[in-house]
């Protein structure tokens, strides 16, 4: 054990954590665009875009819940069009919908 901790290349390790940690920086740094940018075109959604979006969270749910239950079994094509539907409606009304800029 001594002798493995004697070659270690201490100086590699650090580079390799520096490099690490700048790939986990832009991670960071792009997240925190997109969300500046969601939330800045959340701010403009109506009541009837926040139903939909309720809508989308809860068919979802629902659609990933139906995997374990049989009673919602027979839904789960039902269920996923919902959350489909839903989702392609917020997807367009956040990215492509430029009425409001």
């Amino acid at each position: 054990m001594k002798n493995y901790l004697e070659n270690i290349d201490r100086e590699a390790l650090r580079a390799r954590a520096e490099q690490m940690l700048g790939y986990a920086n832009d991670a960071r740094s792009q997240a925190s665009r997109w969300t500046d940018y969601a939330v800045t075109r959340a701010r403009g959604f109506s009541l009837f875009d926040f139903a939909i979006f309720e809508a989308c969270l809860l068919s979802l749910g629902l659609w990933l819940g139906s995997c374990f239950s049989k009673f919602f079994r027979k839904f789960r094509s039902v269920l996923f069009v919902a959350f489909a539907a839903s989702w392609l409606y917020l997807f367009w009304r956040v990215f492509f919908d430029c009425d409001e800029e």
